[in-house]
C-alpha cells in the first residue's frame, strides 16, 4: 500500500511506475528469463552447507502452509516488494543502495543464516537490473518465479521427508 501511495504522489504517477519498459511482452520475457536464471543458480549451488542449512530453517517457517499459502506469500510478497523497492524507491536511490535496502530486509536474528541476506543482496541487484531493463512487470515476474520456485522446492522436500 505505501509503494502505491508514494508511486501516485510521486511524478509521473502510479500508472507509469508500473509500466512495463517497452511492449510488456518483452518486459515479462526479461523477468522470466531472469527469474529462471536466479533460480537455476540457487538449484545449482543447494548443496553449499550454509545454504543446506537455510532451506532446512525456510522448510520449518512454511511447513504448515497449503500450496494455495505458499503461492499467495510467492505472489503478494513479490509484488509488493517488487512495487516498494524497485518502482518506488529504485529510480529515487539508484540500484546498488535499492538492492542493499532489499537485503536488510531478509535479515533473519540467526547468525547462521547470514546466507540469506547476501542472497537476498545478489538477487537484489538481478531483480534491479531486470526492472532497469524491463519496468515493474519484469521485475515482479523474475521475482514471482523465484519465490513460486522456492516455495515448490521447499514443499517438496516436506513431503519428501514424510514418505
Amino acid at each position: 500500500m505505501i509503494a502505491l501511495v508514494g508511486l501516485a504522489l510521486r511524478e509521473p504517477g502510479l500508472r507509469a511506475g508500473l509500466a512495463p519498459r517497452g511492449p510488456a511482452a518483452y518486459s515479462l520475457s526479461i523477468g522470466v528469463a531472469t527469474g529462471a536464471a536466479a533460480a537455476g543458480l540457487l538449484w545449482l549451488v543447494r548443496r553449499y552447507p550454509a545454504l543446506e542449512q537455510l532451506e532446512r530453517w525456510q522448510r520449518k517457517m512454511v511447513s504448515g502452509w497449503s500450496i494455495t499459502d505458499a503461492m499467495a506469500v510467492a505472489v503478494f510478497s513479490g509484488l509488493a516488494e517488487e512495487a516498494l523497492i524497485r518502482a518506488l524507491l529504485q529510480p529515487i536511490i539508484g540500484l546498488f543502495p535499492a538492492a542493499l535496502l532489499f537485503a536488510v530486509l531478509h535479515l533473519v536474528p540467526d547468525r547462521r543464516l547470514w546466507l540469506w541476506p547476501v542472497l537476498a543482496l545478489l538477487l537484489g541487484l538481478a531483480l534491479g537490473q531486470a526492472f532497469s531493463m524491463g519496468g515493474y512487470p519484469a521485475a515482479a515476474a523474475a521475482h514471482l518465479l523465484i519465490n513460486a520456485l522456492a516455495f515448490m522446492r521447499l514443499r517438496g522436500h516436506r513431503e519428501d521427508a514424510r514418505d
